[in-house]
């Protein structure tokens, strides 16, 4: 005879069914990672042009921050997030500091 006992048909079902309750949880994990990174670089290179802007201004003898950002990837001050459907970002034009929720 060939082919295989329905014993072996099921521990096979059973043991795909382990592993993809192990896989399918660090999968979701793993894209709320790259979410928070995808944020927090996307906040550092706001915070890199405030900081040249800032540089720029002093080396002219008048330093001071920008009073407003406008950009393509921030121009609502919003970015997409997997977990809340956005992040909202903050600037603070007194002092130059972006903050991120």
């Amino acid at each position: 005879m060939k082919g295989f006992t329905l014993i072996e048909l099921i521990i096979v079902i059973v043991i795909i069914g382990i592993l993809a309750a192990i896989a399918i949880p660090k999968y979701i994990n793993l894209q709320d990672s790259a979410n928070r990174a995808q944020r927090d670089g996307n906040a550092s290179a706001v915070r890199a042009g405030v900081s040249l802007y800032y540089a720029q201004t002093a080396a002219d003898g008048s330093p001071a921050f920008p009073t407003a950002i406008v950009g393509a990837l921030f121009a609502d001050g919003n970015v997409p997030d997997a977990n809340s459907g956005t992040y909202t970002w903050t600037y603070t034009s007194s002092d130059g500091i972006v903050s991120t929720n």
